[in-house]
């Protein structure tokens, strides 16, 4: 068994030319992908739909970061992270539920530069324009944002203000690591969020209310279907 299957619970020779990294696995998301099995490895857990691979990761930039790195060694050349993501602030057509793609990505990947204040730390990632150009074309509804990759759930509420300053609009924990571990290893790479909370006014730590719990169940079936039809039109080898 090689170092990637044992990793990753399948073949490199299995993956194929689109993976989606999945944070994150909501109730019935492998379902809403069409991803009938599913393979537990040391590191992730992945399995094929019939035009891409699913892989869930878990939460943190170094394990998305890490994915990216080693689907090096696979035929996978365009990678699509799909999870979830908090609003700065409550804007008027964005909310719980709302779909969003991050143009570019600011790295606090660092718990410590966010707790120190650090003021160098302020890198900036894109992905890659062209296929998230299409992307947004083929779904004109979905917005595209700026965002920034957080160190810490504590220390996000402190940094409002600075946030705000340079415009960024929603915040997560993964998108960074892909986004500058992509451009190093030459593959293609977009995220599609679905916003989860909205700092300070609806917090992660807090319930959802049942209407926004419903829009959020929603838009994440949405959100599969939309891959899935992109993915299979777009992106199949």
């Amino acid at each position: 068994m090689t170092k990637f299957e044992t990793l990753f619970g399948i073949k490199e020779s299995q993956v194929k030319n689109t993976c989606v990294l999945l944070p994150l696995l909501k109730k019935e998301m492998l379902k809403n992908l069409g991803v009938k099995e599913f393979s537990k490895g040391r590191l992730y857990s992945s399995g094929n739909s019939k035009s891409f691979t699913a892989i869930q990761t878990g939460i943190g930039p170094g394990l998305s970061g890490d994915a990216a790195l080693y689907l090096a060694e696979t035929q996978c050349q365009n990678i699509i992270l799909f999870g979830s993501c908090g609003l700065v602030k409550e804007e008027k057509d964005i909310g719980v539920g709302s779909l969003v793609v991050p143009e570019e990505c600011y790295s606090l990947e660092s718990f410590t530069d966010m707790l120190l204040g650090n003021k160098d730390c302020w890198q900036v990632f894109s992905g890659d324009k062209a296929l998230m150009e299409n992307f947004l074309k083929a779904n004109k509804d979905i917005k595209k944002l700026t965002c920034a990759t957080l160190g810490s759930l504590k220390l996000e509420e402190g940094y409002i203000d600075r946030l705000k300053e340079k415009n960024i609009k929603i915040v997560e924990m993964e998108c960074s690591a892909l986004f500058s571990a992509s451009k190093h290893t030459g593959k293609k790479a977009m995220a599609l969020f679905y916003v989860t909370d909205i700092i300070h006014k609806k917090p992660f730590y807090k319930d959802l209310a049942n209407d926004d719990k419903m829009k959020l169940s929603s838009s994440i079936r949405s959100a599969a279907d939309i891959l899935c039809d992109f993915i299979e039109k777009n992106l199949s080898a």
